[in-house]
């Protein structure tokens, strides 16, 4: 299936105080599938290699209030809060078609092991869905998906108040040069 897309963020004046703030802003913006709502809701100690010290399915529609307020009970520095929903883009499957494709916000407190040491992240699923396919000469759909991914990175960006940033899979630093290099 490929590597997963990432932004990761670092945000300016950063409080763990204000992680179910920074939660409530990222899911606030993101466009949740219709065909397929609903998620999980989890928090994390440690790292992600710990089990759950919260989970929580949600059928229907997220409610960024609801769960901010859930997350006011563990506002601990070393704990990371991750929702995992769908949203619509197209996918190739013989055919171009718009589908609920997973996407994933975390937003970590400062001891908690993010890896880069970020202050959020967003997975926005295979990096193929925003890379022209071999087997179709359609540019549109790709196009209509790297639209999506960054108007949604560009809202995300103007909630949460960024410092710096960066998209990336982790086969490529920097995602954007791989981009370009195919587009050329």
């Amino acid at each position: 299936m490929g590597d997963p897309l990432y932004l990761s963020l670092w945000l300016k004046n950063f409080s763990t105080l204000a992680l179910p703030l920074y939660m409530k802003k990222a899911l606030g913006v993101l466009p949740v599938s219709r065909l397929s709502p609903g998620g999980i809701f989890r928090v994390c100690a440690l790292s992600f290699r710990e089990p759950p010290v919260w989970e929580e399915f949600i059928e229907g529609e997220l409610d960024p209030q609801g769960l901010s307020a859930r997350a006011q009970d563990f506002l601990h520095d070393d704990c990371a809060l991750q929702i995992e929903t769908r949203w619509e883009l197209y996918q190739w499957d013989g055919d171009w078609e718009l589908k609920p494709s997973p996407v994933t916000i975390e937003i970590y407190g400062p001891e908690f092991d993010s890896g880069r040491g970020e202050h959020a992240r967003v997975d926005f699923g295979p990096e193929q869905l925003y890379l022209p396919q071999p087997q179709s000469d359609q540019l549109r759909p790709v196009q209509s998906n790297i639209r999506s991914m960054l108007h949604l990175a560009q809202d995300i960006e103007n909630e949460l108040i960024i410092d710096r940033r960066i998209l990336w899979s982790e086969e490529e630093e920097n995602f954007v040069d791989k981009l370009m290099l195919m587009l050329d």
